[in-house]
Order: C-alpha cells, then structure tokens, then sequence
C-alpha cells in the first residue's frame, strides 16, 4: 500500500522538484540583473546628477561676482567644489558601459581646465575684464562639462531600459514555460488521482458501506478480501470484529431481556404508581398500580394537568422535583374517596447531563396524611385543654405572691416564684403549639399588605434593641437601595425575625455584633439574621427547622418550637426559609420572600 501511493505520489514529487529549481534559477538571474542595475548604472546616474548640479552652482558663484557679490560667490564656490570632485571620483570608479570612460576622463580634463582659469578669474580685479573671462573662456567650459556629464547619465540610463526590456523578456518567457508546466501537473494530479481512486478510495468506500450498515445494526456484513495490501488486511480485521459483534448482540440480547424482565417484576411489586416518560411527553411505561391510578382518575395516555406541569419544568432544565412535606400533596378522587399522592419528577440524564426522560413516582400519603391531621388536631386540642386549668393555677400563683390571703415565709416564696416561672414557660409552649397547630392545618389567616423592606427591618429593629442591649451586643442593619416591595403580613415578619435575632443572642459573646439585613436575591428579597456564633454542624442543618429540636451541646432552654413556626409563617407568606453555618464562624438564618405584584398584575 504505501509503495503504490509512493508510485503514484513520485511524478507530481518530481514536477514538483523540477518547477522549484526553475523557479530558483529564475529568481536568481532576475535578481543578479537588478543588482547590476541598482548597483552600476543607478550609482553613475546619480554621480552624473551630482556633478551636474556642482557645475551649475560653481557657475552661479562666478556668475554672483560678475553681480558685485563676491564674498557670496566665493563662499558657494568653495562649497560646491569638492562636491563635483567627490561625484567625479564615484563616476571614475564605476565605469561599467564602453566609452563611459572616455566620456569621464573627458569631464575630468574639462573640470581641471575650468579650474584652472577659475584661479585665475578670482585672481582678476576688474570686473570688466572678469565678464569678458566668463562669457569667452569660463561659461563654454561649463557648458563642456555639463553635457558631458548629461552624456554619461544618458547612456546609464539607456542601459537599464535594455536591462528592464531584458528583465521583462525573461519574465515572460518563464511565465510561458510555468504555465505549461503547472497545466502539465495538473493533468499528471488528475490522472495519478484516478488512478489512486480506483485502487485506493474504491476499497474504502466499499468498507464505508459495510460500516455504515452495520452501525444501524445490520451486523450481517462482509466485506471482501481482493489484495494482501493495508487495505485487505483492513476488511479482514472487519469482517472479524462484524463476527464477535454478532455474536456479542446475541449474549446481549438475551441479557437485556432478562434485565428488562426482572425491571418489569420489580415495579410490578411497587405499590405506588411509577410511570416512565419519554421527552415528548409521552408515556413509555407504566406499572399495574399506575394502570390502576390512571383508569380511576379517567386518565388513559395522559397525566394529571398538576403532575404534568412538574413534568414540564423539569424537560426545561428545573431540577428534580422532590418535595418533602404534605404542602405538595395532590389530592385525587378514586372510587368516591380522597386519596393524597405525594409526586416526585425525577429527570432521567445521560452522562453527559443530557435529559432523556423522566420517572414519575406518586406516593400514597393518604394515611400518613390522616395520621398528621390526627396528629395536630390531638396537639392542638390537648393545648386547648391544658390552656384553662394552667391559666388558673397562674392565677393562684399570682395572688398568694401579692400575698391577699396571707403572709408567706421566705420559703414559701421562692417556691411560688419557681412555680410562676415554670408556669408561664409552659403557658408560651402551650401558645407556640397552638398557634403552630393552626398553621399547619391552613385555619390561621394571615393579613398581608404592602410593606417596604426597610420599614420591616427598622420596626424589628426597635422593637429588639432593648433586648440586645440587656445582652451587651450590637445590633447593626444592612439595607440595600432599590428593593422592591413585599406582601406580608407585618407583624407575623416582625415575630420570624425577632425569633431569629433571639437565637442568635444565644450563641453571640458580648461585645459582638448581630447583622440584620435585606438585599434581592434571584429576584426575590431576602431577609437575614447573621451572627459570629459557634455555628451549627453540616449534619444538624436541616433538622433546625423541625419542631422540639435543638442543637446536641447547645445551651439552649426553649422548647424547640420557635424556628418552626418561623418556618410555617414564612411559607403561609409564600416565601422560603433557611440556614447557612460555618462551624467556628458563625450561622445566616434566612427567608426569601417574592416582591409584590404590579398594580395591573394584582387579581
């Protein structure tokens, strides 16, 4: 194989050759012309432009004494003197054309003679007899020499229009023979790349073919074997690889069924609804309980609008959807009863992050539901009841301190403000549950209206500053310019934000500043609370927000359920709601809420 491209490469490698040594043979006649151009009769020209030059102004010093300036016509002749003698020496050593040297030996015999009777004008006192001298002895001399001169740079000249003439006739007659040689090579390029055509791209085409067949999976290929060459060995080793390629469709095959099999039993046992979308939205699989859910709720082919959006959102690039509270539950009626299902979207991707479906899963939460409804309802209704006997025994508490029926001892009186004390900390508990319990169920009704950021920052911040001070740290506010108005209900925003800055008097030394802030994030204002504190540990994060939790090691007294009716505030307000902690540095507690709407947009 390479000896047959070789075979077929050599002659244009040869024109090739054969062109480039012309070409530098050329180049170099041509440039070996132009030097003697540049370098003989261009320096005899310009020596002959010069000494002309010299002999006119020696003249127009003579001519300048005649003219009663003497000392003027002395100074430009001794100026321009050894200016003729210098152009005169380059002319006398450049003489390159026949008869040059005659004519430059003549301007030199005609230079010494006008020299000569120069001194002898200069030594002349009359002026009549000097313009006698001029026009008789000194201007034919100037004359003689000024075209002698003219003479020399006449026949310099007339030998570079024969260069040039020669130049260009050379020019064109190795245009002539380039042009037929590269019409020669040409011809020669088409007709070895013929031939390499039908013996080297014909084979190749050939496997291009197979090749292609057998990518769309048509593996029952063979290519012929014609020559022992690369390229026969090529097809051989093919036709090998189409072999195990066969061979290897068939373990495959019989693989990926059994692993298509074993999937299908394995979500046919799911008792939740799983169906497989492909990215046109169309359904690609299903499992018996989905067939079940999709016939119940009247749909055939298609999902429910509310589980179809989400499935929308994350075909756009949103991420997965994976919700983890009861406030996105979906209910659907089957068979004349409520049933809750708890969607999760999740995209199906490739490795390169590309989306190529996506998996629904509806989870059954309909007991787990009943279960937290049950749940709260005992929460709230066991707060209820306890509300009334403990307001009571406050009550007794308080009139035995003010002492109305009696005087108490020393004793006596530090048990009932221990018992006081205990029982407006379980009074606020049984508060926090209550009103806990009316956000999770939906009953609490918040107000909202129009507030300016900075107006809910500044009235917490009144409202906080005699506590942080009680405590001995600073309170410092952050507002950036230019944000938007929020819908909230006030007061409720106020509480998130007193909890928050309660939390971190906490954790915070004395001395040591708490940063309340608001700036816009991804188009929505946030709303921070951030202290230099310990910190909360990676694996505590996301159970801060959980009701009767606080941190291990923490020297926290509160029941735990501050930051969880911050929680369902924020998300009764539409906004969101979160931490970020540094251990060591310090934490961010956080809650985003989305601006007002436009006067126009309002419904």
């Amino acid at each position: 194989m390479k000896r047959r491209i070789f075979l077929g490469l050599a002659p244009l490698f040869i024109l090739l050759a054969a062109v480039g040594l012309y070409a530098v043979t050329l180049f170099s006649k041509l440039g070996s012309q132009v030097d003697v151009v540049l370098r003989e009769n261009f320096r005899s020209v310009l020596a002959g432009q010069q000494m002309k030059e010299a002999a006119e102004r020696l003249d127009s010093a003579l001519f300048f004494s005649l003219a009663d300036e003497e000392q003027r016509g002395r100074e430009l002749y001794a100026q321009n003197l050894p200016l003729f003698r210098e152009a005169l020496r380059t002319e006398l050593g450049n003489i390159t054309l026949p008869n040059e040297s005659a004519l430059a030996e003549k301007v030199k015999r005609s230079h010494q003679e006008y020299t000569a009777r120069a001194e002898v004008f200069w030594a002349t006192p009359e002026n009549k007899t000097r313009r006698k001298m001029y026009f008789d002895e000194m201007l034919p001399a100037f004359t003689k020499i000024k075209d002698t001169a003219q003479e020399i740079i006449r026949i310099n000249q007339d030998n570079m229009v024969q260069a040039d003439r020669e130049a260009r006739r050379l020019a064109e007659q190795s245009t002539r023979y380039m042009i037929i040689a590269i019409v020669a090579g040409v011809c020669g390029a088409v007709f070895f790349a013929a031939r390499l055509q039908r013996s080297i791209l014909r084979p190749i085409r050939r496997l291009t073919s197979v090749s292609k067949a057998l990518g769309e999976g048509n593996l029952d290929q063979v290519v012929p074997v014609t020559s022992q060459d690369e390229l026969g060995q090529l097809a051989d080793t093919f036709n090998k690889m189409a072999t195990k390629l066969r061979a290897y469709r068939q373990v495959m095959g019989d693989q990926v069924l059994q692993a298509r099999q074993m999937t299908e039993i394995t979500f046919s046992a799911f008792p939740d609804p799983i169906i497989a979308l492909s990215p046109d939205g169309r359904i690609d699989f299903t499992n018996p309980a989905a067939i079940r859910f999709l016939y119940h709720c009247g749909q055939k082919d298609t999902l429910p609008p509310s589980v179809q959006a989400e499935v929308d959102r994350v075909f756009k690039g949103a991420p997965d959807f994976l919700p983890t509270s009861f406030e996105r539950v979906i209910v659907f009626r089957v068979e004349d009863q409520e049933v809750f299902m708890l969607p999760r979207v999740i995209g199906m991707r490739d490795e390169s992050g590309q989306i190529f479906g996506a998996a629904v899963i509806l989870q059954d939460v309909t007991r787990l539901r009943l279960l937290d409804e049950v749940k709260t309802n005992l929460v709230s209704t066991v707060s209820h009841e306890l509300k009334t006997p403990l307001t009571s025994v406050r009550m007794g508490l308080h009139l035995l301190l003010e002492e109305r029926i009696g005087v108490l001892n020393g004793k006596q009186t530090e048990l009932l403000l221990a018992a006081r004390e205990d029982s407006e900390r379980l009074l606020r508990m049984i508060n926090d549950l209550l009103d806990l319990a009316k956000l999770e169920s939906g009953k609490a009704v918040l107000p909202s209206e129009e507030a300016e950021p900075q107006a809910l920052v500044e009235s917490s911040y009144e409202d906080l500053r005699p506590l942080v001070d009680s405590r001995g740290s600073r309170l410092v506010t952050k507002i950036a310019p230019g944000l938007p108005k929020v819908f909230v209900d006030a007061q409720q925003i106020a509480h998130v934000l007193s909890n928050f800055v309660s939390n971190a008097l906490k954790h915070t030394k004395a001395g040591e500043e708490i940063v309340v802030s608001a700036k816009e994030d991804h188009g929505n204002v946030r709303f921070s609370v951030i202290d230099r504190g310990a910190g909360i540990p990676a694996q505590h994060r996301a159970q801060v927000f959980d009701r009767f939790f606080r941190v291990p090691g923490s020297e926290s007294t509160g029941a735990g359920l501050g930051l969880a009716i911050a929680r369902e505030i924020v998300l009764a307000q539409g906004g969101t709601i979160g931490v970020n902690s540094v251990p060591g540095q310090g934490t961010e507690f956080y809650f985003d809420l989305p601006p007002a709407p436009k006067e126009g947009l309002r419904g």
